[in-house]
């Protein structure tokens, strides 16, 4: 787990009775000290695919997440988070993915997979690549539907 987001872990697990000491300076502290936040310029979009049943962190959720931050300006990838994908599979996803467009970036990230990523999870991964390019054409209808009104 990254430190961001073991970081957010700490908040989300926090139950109410650690939450009635801290005030909302204690919680915008902990936000500045990360090393990242999100530009208001982009926006977040999401994919995610089942696991196939013989994956051992299928219990744990059942599905992979690849969430991407894309800057509306260019259609560029500034960030990517994801979960259940190992290591080694996350830094070709990050080679592939940031700084590039979204279409070009997500088909060059496909390609490295099938390439270099050998693992139970790749078809689950692919397709939650595939998701995320789906949900992006469905986020940027919207925000033209948005714009024209």
């Amino acid at each position: 787990m990254t430190k961001g987001n073991e970081e957010n872990a700490e908040i989300r697990n926090e139950n109410p009775e650690h939450l009635a000491g801290k005030t909302l300076d204690t919680f915008s502290k902990k936000a500045k000290s990360r090393k990242y936040n999100l530009r208001p310029e982009t926006i977040v979009i999401a994919g995610s695919a089942r696991l196939p049943k013989d994956v051992a962190a299928e219990h744990v959720s059942g599905c992979v997440t690849i969430e991407l931050e894309v800057a509306l300006a260019d259609k560029t990838i500034v960030d990517i988070s994801c979960t259940l994908v190992p290591t080694l599979g996350e830094k070709i996803l990050r080679k592939a993915l940031l700084g590039n467009k979204i279409d070009e970036g997500i088909e060059q990230a496909i390609i490295q997979l099938e390439s270099r990523f050998f693992n139970v999870t790749r078809k689950a991964v692919i397709a939650a690549l595939e998701d995320v390019f789906r949900w992006y054409k469905k986020s940027l209808e919207k925000i033209e539907e948005q714009n024209s009104e």
